[in-house]
């Protein structure tokens, strides 16, 4: 690597650091920095001008400038666009959480969020509070299936209440329709010539399974919506999401075949073709953080083939760094930005020494198909485990059997669309969908085996292992092999934790608090998160759940204090008592907040309590507001958070019968009669530890024992399996 190389990447480095601490604390911190750092390197260099002083002026001394000069740059640009997003009264009308009617831009492709529909909208105009302004930013918008139908690129007006995001956030609000969303201008050309031919595609696809019609699109274009839950969930589980975000692998094939079928020799219209062909991936994908990455960067190696110039990936990686985060800084944050680069990054650098290291162990080509999973994974399991605690030791493996048909699949699935409607198109659909046949074959079986879903700190240390075993063998000589070999399996028996196999019902063990796990409709429920030192995610890794909604009864510390560990679970949203939106808010929370009252049915489940908010000023209150919910899930399963004898005795009156019921307030002695009698349940559950309140009261075990048995988290989770009429519990029985 030269000096030039070397430059660009300490160039980008500080360039993307720089972004990152303006986005977060403000440009002020940002030139602090660098004046004390370029203080502090200039009398470094007068000290130590005598020992090295050519190589200090020839090298170092530009270096370091160049650093100061992309830091001092990035900050400046983020200031500004941090400006622009924040002009004219969009972002004062989502601090106030304001109505407002709102014109713009759809720029990405339907996200499903249960029953509700995720969309982002660059924002042209803004209307409320009786002003009219125009902006520079971008919303989520959050609506029924309405939004799916909208067309990438189509310009829109739709009334939305507005809520803040965070300040470091891609988007300035959530935006909720509240109405319905008007088309007023039509897609670009290429917007709507894509949208033809997918529409074409899917007719093709007509007869294939519904994974399959979602993977396909997924892998050409990067339209991911189609794709089940539960596939999407397996997909997740192995790491194989990233096949269905258009990145650097499929910008490499493209321009690849471009170059191939017009001839590198002829330069102009080579690299013409491929730029045009790049172009229009980007256009058709919604321009993705991923994609622009792989966009700019096959841009900087499509200048190097006109220049006839030699190009390092690394370097070309970094500008492609500068260029995106100058264009939109918020990228700096944005986990699929950072997961392409870091990724890119490890296999440009490691994959081919990755690859020497393990061919003792699995032959040459076994190593050349692990290296790339294996060296990706572990450079990108510390951001990984950011957005989830869960991973699985057979990623590398489910990559490294996919990876034969991932090149055919992308190709295919691309022409497919591209050749939709001719004679061609349903032949080129059929062999897209006999690829992505295998890669959900591949995932929904590896994600079922012992050692997924397990703690992926524990798979990261798995992998490590792995390579430092191969560089055992490799320096040291194969007779190290049993030895290593013995090492690797000792750690992945240690690491592969027993998973709970088929459950309905889960009470977490999470010590003094209470947590609880249901299935219901291909749909995953949390009802409350324990305290914060509890042992919620152990008991999320063992069920392999990834929670779709998350149920918060009320916000005392036993019910709530794991918030944030939850959230990592895949949250999509969280149900809350009357009032509760803005408290919840309060705590981070940035996916949709919905309250649920008396009377409310979505998804299969039932809110039973409270009627109304009623405002608390002490903790029995705030007891007694606890959502109270009932579902169906083979049996009926009543969860009621902690509410008190008042409550209970108004509930008794309602039709609150189930075959399973969690007792209230962890078994404490303040319960009523006639509410377990309504209830009537043949089994109940207690969730708690240890404590210094006396739960379980012995008056309140001899209550529910009258009616059934009793199950306690005192030893372990709960798991209940209900087939129809069977039902398995375990735990402690009174």
């Amino acid at each position: 690597m030269t000096h030039g190389d070397l430059r660009v990447l300490l160039a980008a480095a500080a360039w993307w650091l720089s972004t990152v601490v303006a986005l977060l604390e403000g440009m002020g911190l940002v030139v602090t920095v660098v004046v004390a750092a370029a203080g502090a390197t200039l009398v470094t260099s007068m000290a130590l001008g005598h020992a090295n002083r050519g190589r200090l002026l020839r090298f170092w001394m530009p270096t370091l400038l160049v650093v100061a000069v992309a830091m001092l740059c990035a900050a400046g640009v983020t200031a500004a666009h941090d400006h622009a997003a924040r002009s004219g009264i969009l972002a004062d009308l989502a601090s106030a959480r304001a109505t407002a009617t709102i014109r713009g831009t759809v720029a990405s492709y339907p996200n499903p969020a249960g029953e509700r529909v995720l969309r982002r909208l660059r924002v042209e105009t803004v209307e409320g509070r009786g002003q009219v302004s125009r902006a520079h930013a971008s919303v989520m918008l959050l609506g029924d299936e309405e939004l799916s139908r909208l067309n990438l690129d189509e310009t829109i007006i739709v009334d939305v209440r507005l809520e803040p995001q965070g300040r470091a956030s891609r988007e300035i609000a959530w935006a909720t329709v509240i109405g319905r969303a008007t088309v007023v201008e039509p897609a670009g050309p290429l917007s709507r010539w894509i949208a033809v031919r997918a529409s074409y595609m899917m007719d093709h696809l007509a007869d294939e399974t519904p994974q399959v019609q979602g993977l396909v699109p997924g892998l050409a274009i990067g339209d991911d919506s189609r794709i089940p839950e539960d596939r999407g969930e397996a997909l997740a589980a192995v790491n194989l999401t990233h096949l269905t975000a258009v990145s650097g692998a499929h910008v490499s094939m493209v321009c690849a075949i471009a170059l191939a079928l017009v001839g590198r020799r002829r330069r102009l219209l080579s690299v013409a073709v491929a730029g045009g062909v790049l172009f229009s991936l980007i256009v058709a994908t919604g321009a993705q953080p991923s994609v622009m990455r792989a966009g700019v960067m096959g841009v900087v190696v499509l200048g190097a083939v006109w220049l006839r110039r030699p190009s390092s990936a690394l370097p070309a990686l970094g500008v492609s760094i500068v260029v995106l985060l100058a264009l939109e800084p918020t990228l700096a944050l944005a986990y699929g930005f950072v997961l392409s680069v870091v990724s890119t990054a490890a296999i440009i650098a490691w994959a081919r020494p990755a690859a020497g290291l393990l061919a003792p162990l699995v032959t040459i080509p076994g190593a050349n198909l692990l290296a790339v999973p294996l060296v990706a994974h572990v450079a990108c399991a510390p951001i990984i485990l950011l957005l989830t605690d869960t991973a699985s030791v057979w990623s590398a493996l489910a990559n490294a059997l996919v990876a034969p048909v991932v090149p055919a699949g992308t190709v295919f699935a691309l022409c497919a669309l591209l050749l939709a409607g001719t004679p061609a198109g349903p032949i080129l659909a059929w062999l897209a969908a006999r690829c992505v046949s295998w890669i959900d074959i591949v995932a929904g079986s590896v994600s079922q085996w012992p050692g997924s879903g397990i703690d992926g700190r524990l798979v990261l240390a798995l992998y490590a292992a792995i390579l430092f075993s191969s560089w055992l063998i490799v320096s040291r000589g194969v007779r190290r092999l049993w030895i290593a070999a013995a090492a690797v399996g000792v750690a992945a028996a240690r690491l592969v934790s027993p998973a709970m196999g088929e459950w309905s019902v889960i009470q977490c063990d999470v010590g003094q608090g209470a947590a609880t796990l249901f299935r219901l409709d291909g749909r995953i429920f949390l009802v409350d998160t324990g305290p914060s030192e509890g042992r919620l995610e152990d008991c999320l890794q063992r069920a392999r759940a990834r929670v779709d909604v998350l149920i918060l009864t009320h916000l005392h510390a036993d019910h709530a204090g794991n918030l944030d560990g939850a959230l990592r679970h895949g949250v999509a949203e969280v149900w809350v008592g009357p009032g509760m939106t803005d408290p919840v808010a309060q705590l981070g929370v940035t996916v949709p907040i919905i309250e649920r009252s008396a009377g409310d049915s979505e998804f299969g489940v039932d809110t039973l309590w409270p009627d109304r908010h009623v405002p608390c000023y002490d903790e029995s209150c705030e007891n007694n507001q606890s959502l109270v919910v009932r579902a169906n899930v083979g049996q009926t399963l009543l969860v009621t958070g902690d509410i008190e004898r008042e409550t209970q005795q108004m509930l008794a009156r309602r039709d609150i019968a189930a075959d399973i019921v969690l007792i209230p307030h962890h078994g404490s002695p303040n319960q009523d009669e006639s509410f377990a009698q309504s209830v009537g349940a043949a089994t109940a559950l207690l969730s708690y530890g240890d404590n210094t309140y006396g739960h379980p009261a012995p008056s309140t075990i001899d209550l529910y024992a009258a009616f059934g048995a009793i199950l306690a988290t005192a030893e372990g989770d709960i798991v209940l399996h209900i087939d129809g009429s069977e039902e398995v519990p375990a735990g402690v029985g009174y």
